[in-house]
């Protein structure tokens, strides 16, 4: 059974979908570029589904940003 998914779950794809947006990213290029599958990246940007670490940090390399930028302030220890 798969784990039920948290408020931090939701910020994070919110933070990764508004870095989509303003890079003006495709989720198809994203999901390219990470080597995360295209329904896989889609499930877990609407919230289906939490990221990995190792995809987390794929998902910031690609995005050119700090892994932390995509964490809640809550696990970062720094405000957002």
């Amino acid at each position: 059974m798969a784990n039920p998914l948290t408020d931090a779950d939701v910020e994070i794809a919110l933070r990764i979908n508004t870095v989509l947006t303003n890079k003006k990213v495709p989720v198809t290029s994203l999901s390219e570029q990470t080597g995360i599958a295209d329904k896989t990246l889609r499930r877990s940007l609407s919230g289906g589904r939490s990221l990995t670490i190792r995809e987390l940090d794929a998902i910031a390399d690609a995005l050119q940003v700090s892994p932390a930028t995509l964490l809640p302030a809550t696990h970062t220890g720094i405000a957002a």
